[in-house]
């Protein structure tokens, strides 16, 4: 019954929170948006305060009255200093590299403390039970990893970062909700599928590509782009620079990923072709990609791939660039 009830306040604070903040990818805490209140700690401190009070008045004992108002001045002092701790830091969402759907993304963002001054035992959390803890010292700058979980792929916005701190003396708890105005990139999860490479190839039209047989056939210079594997390495040892190995190959068809070739839905054939993108990338085979009314030319390497799966990220989504 707690549970949920602490998950209805946070909600409806939350909805109460976004109309005070703004999102931006530098985002400097100001008084509008930090929040102080007793922590559990505090709340036992404040009775046992009140009990102290009462105690001495009662007595008229004039030592433990003195020791219950320094006891009230020190949470006063616990709230200013609590405040202070997060007033004026500045977090900044760092892009991050794209993950496929269901794992963990991990989103960087850099901490800088107010000109001057440090703060204190900050936590960074997407997930209130997975916090980043850590100290910013003066005039510098800190760097912490979140985990934010996906699900789906497309682009993927955190709605909120909890930063939070009980500096200095762990009576009061001083938060704040930060939403970043960034974008991040999910590509979709990789299934096997039963169909093997596809060819695909438009109508009376015939492209051919290079693709790698068995015999040695030479070395070349170089290219970037080129299969890591083909690299002469022991050519590079001797000083003689980046060479590729070249084989013999067959002249064969264009090898297309065709979302009309592969089966099942429309989310199991954007798995099915990314898996088998991978697959092709990582045998170092060039290839293209049909998307119904997009399609990206033949080619191989790192860019190449990352092009190809964005595209079957965000295939019939919005497709703004970041």
């Amino acid at each position: 019954m707690s549970f949920e009830f602490n998950k209805r306040f946070d909600a409806l604070f939350w909805r109460w929170a976004k109309r005070r903040t703004s999102a931006q990818k530098t985002v400097t805490l100001k008084h509008r948006a930090i929040y102080v209140l007793p922590s559990k700690a505090g709340v036992c401190f404040f009775v046992a305060v009140i009990l102290l009070w009462l105690l001495g008045t009662n007595y008229e004992n004039n030592l433990v009255l003195a020791a219950s108002f320094f006891l009230v001045s020190l949470f006063i002092v616990a709230i200013i200093h609590g405040f202070r701790n997060l007033a004026g830091l500045q977090l900044t969402a760092l892009p991050a590299r794209p993950v496929f759907a269901g794992e963990p993304l991990e989103l960087s963002v850099r901490l800088k403390a107010r000109a001057g001054t440090t703060s204190g035992r900050v936590s960074l959390a997407a997930d209130v039970n997975r916090a980043v803890v850590t100290d910013v010292a003066k005039d510098t700058e800190e760097q912490l990893a979140l985990r934010l979980a996906t699900q789906g792929r497309g682009w993927f916005t955190p709605e909120r970062i909890l930063v939070q701190s009980y500096y200095p003396l762990g009576l009061l708890r001083t938060w704040s909700w930060v939403r970043f105005d960034v974008r991040l990139l999910v590509y979709p999860k990789p299934l096997a599928c039963a169909q093997p490479a596809t060819i695909g190839r438009d109508d009376g039209e015939r492209s051919a590509t290079q693709l790698q047989g068995d015999d040695f056939d030479g070395f070349k210079r170089y290219q970037p782009g080129a299969p890591l594997t083909h690299i002469a390495w022991k050519l590079y040892a001797r000083g003689a620079g980046l060479h590729i190995k070249q084989y013999a190959s067959a002249e064969l068809d264009s090898v297309w990923l065709d979302f009309r070739a592969v089966s099942g839905d429309r989310e199991a054939r954007l798995s099915a072709l990314c898996y088998l993108a991978l697959q092709w990338h990582q045998a170092g085979r060039t290839f293209g990609l049909r998307l119904l009314e997009q399609q990206i030319e033949p080619a191989s390497g790192q860019e190449h791939l990352h092009r190809v799966l964005q595209a079957l990220a965000l295939f019939e989504l919005e497709q703004e660039p970041l």
